[in-house]
């Protein structure tokens, strides 16, 4: 008898750590589902340059991240590697992106909000002090939406560096 006593306090307390261990801030499920596949887009710089990507989206971790791979097309080579998901501290939306310029960045987020998804963060270079750096997601339909990457010396005025519009492959 005892041992059948001690056997369910055992699982019951399993029971209760296993559940203080679940996960409760998720990914919006919209989110979710518009972004996860591949995608092919072409834009613009800012001078009028053309530019083109392939991106990937896919499930990580359980659904607690998107894997996010662009890769540009040539002749441009920027490449990247980005993980988005909730921050489980604050519960505010977080990107994780590094890069093939050996680049690491950490952008914040209000989160997917009507269909757009913006990713701001600064770093501080010593030459030119505090840079402002964001992207924005835009869904233009169920198959297609436009990427834009925006820098600021201030977080106020913003210029455009470059566009995509990304098609569902």
């Amino acid at each position: 008898m005892k041992y059948l006593v001690a056997t369910a306090m055992l699982c019951l307390g399993l029971s209760s750590y296993l559940q203080a261990q679940t996960n409760t801030n998720k990914l919006p499920e919209d989110l979710m589902h518009f972004f996860t596949g591949n995608w092919s887009g072409e834009g613009e710089f800012s001078n009028g340059r053309k530019i083109a990507a392939d991106l990937s989206f896919q499930l990580s971790l359980d659904s607690s991240w998107i894997m996010y791979e662009h890769t540009d097309k040539a002749p441009n080579h920027y490449k990247a590697h980005s993980m988005w998901g909730i921050d489980a501290q604050t519960g505010q939306f977080a990107a994780y992106a590094f890069d093939n310029f050996q680049g690491h960045r950490k952008f914040d987020s209000n989160g997917w909000k009507n269909g757009k998804l913006i990713l701001t963060c600064n770093t501080f270079y010593p030459k030119t002090g505090v840079q402002y750096q964001h992207f924005i997601y835009e869904k233009l339909s169920d198959q297609s939406f436009k990427m834009t990457y925006e820098t600021s010396n201030d977080g106020i005025t913003w210029r455009m560096i470059d566009y995509l519009t990304f098609t569902r492959k």
